[in-house]
């Protein structure tokens, strides 16, 4: 089970840092990537350091350890993450493989575009909104059949939110391509609720992330004009605008 505080933490509190998240996550892309055209490496940075800052600093209001939401059921959510996450690679082994890279390239882009990038996702979208919402239910002590249904949807269902506005923040993501995207993350943040691990959702967004990156297929935010074909879709995109799929 997720962890929560001795004391409750106000459910109000939840939900204004469930809301700022929400708008972070848009912010974060919309502003670096389609406002500043911030490169990919540098954006990575952003990111990572904005989500690390929002998990520290809610954890630390909830009252909780670090080692207390990362360490829990480890085993586990290490077991179930290539299973939540299979969802995204089977879809990315799908795309017409590109140009690859090779020796120490590789490597620097596996530990930066995957692992950083991943984490800093799988806690952003998967992780974080259900974290959030599972505190709210529990300080609002909702029981009986109705609190159990809230309790194993709503932390999905907001995540999902979160998912969503948070890739509205590409342009490339403005498009049926959105779908896809966030039953993969969902699932994702599913698989955190079940086992109670963040570790499931950040490992899982890592091996897709890698899977990507072997694959030869471009991670947001795209530095050489429009996204990959995806899923059987192409997406033709004109100065960010969708113009026809096909």
């Amino acid at each position: 089970m997720i962890p929560v505080p001795d004391v409750p933490a106000p459910w109000l509190g939840s939900l204004v840092w469930l809301v700022v998240l929400a708008a972070v996550s848009f912010l974060v892309t919309w502003v670096c990537s389609d406002k500043v055209g911030l490169r990919r490496t540098p954006y990575i940075a952003v990111l990572a350091a904005t989500t690390g800052a929002l998990g520290v600093g809610y954890v630390g209001w909830l009252g909780l350890g670090l080692a207390d939401v990362l360490l829990t059921r480890w085993a586990l959510g290490l077991l179930v993450a290539p299973v939540v996450g299979a969802f995204l690679t089977v879809g990315i082994r799908r795309l017409p493989a590109a140009e690859r890279l090779h020796g120490r390239r590789l490597a620097v882009v596996l530990v930066w575009e995957g692992v950083v990038y991943g984490v800093a996702e799988g806690l952003l979208l998967s992780t974080l909104p259900v974290l959030m919402t599972w505190q709210m239910i529990h300080s609002l002590d909702w029981s009986g059949t109705g609190g159990a249904v809230a309790r194993w949807t709503l932390p999905v269902v907001a995540s999902i939110a979160v998912i969503v506005v948070h890739h509205l923040g590409y342009w490339e993501y403005r498009n049926r391509m959105l779908r896809p995207i966030a039953v993969g993350c969902g699932l994702m943040s599913v698989g955190y609720l079940v086992t109670g691990s963040p570790l499931t959702p950040m490992v899982a967004h890592v091996i897709s992330h890698v899977s990507a990156i072997q694959r030869g297929v471009e991670l947001p935010p795209h530095e050489h004009g429009a996204p990959p074909e995806t899923y059987g879709l192409r997406v033709v995109v004109h100065d960010g605008t969708v113009t026809g799929r096909r």
